[in-house]
């Protein structure tokens, strides 16, 4: 008489590794192409704001540069567009209507946390501090 098949695959399955990964204990690869973050260089951006109008999730909200970084004349209304991560759904859309190609893709996607994650940080870092003196 034959053994259950139900006996044989727990069996099988006790004596064979996992097939599933323990991240983010164990860091998998990412495709080159894949949709990560973007954030937009603000010594391109116009602060047109074609981006926010846009976004089919209403992830960006065109606000105004802090006063301690140069900006440049390109821009003379000082808005740039923050991008809350939490919303973004990654179509890109923002990244394909502006016109001066302003905006920067990564393929950063582990972004999980438990506070609000947005573009600030790293749109303004494309920015010059203004010297005081």
């Amino acid at each position: 008489m034959r053994r259950p098949k139900l006996i044989e695959v727990i069996f099988r399955n006790l004596v064979t590794k996992p097939s599933t990964v323990q991240y983010p204990r164990e860091k998998t690869e990412v495709e080159p192409d894949s949709r990560g973050i973007q954030y937009a260089d603000l010594s391109k951006c116009t602060g047109c704001s074609l981006c926010s109008i846009e976004c089919p999730a209403d992830a960006i909200k065109m606000t105004l540069i802090p006063q301690e970084y140069e900006v440049p004349k390109t821009n003379p209304r000082r808005l740039f567009p923050l991008i809350n991560y939490g919303k973004c759904v990654y179509c890109y859309r923002c990244v394909k209507i502006c016109p001066v190609n302003a905006y920067i893709v990564t393929n950063k996607y582990d972004i999980a946390s438990s506070t609000r994650y947005t573009s600030e940080n790293l749109s303004l870092a494309t920015l010059k501090k203004v010297v005081s003196s």
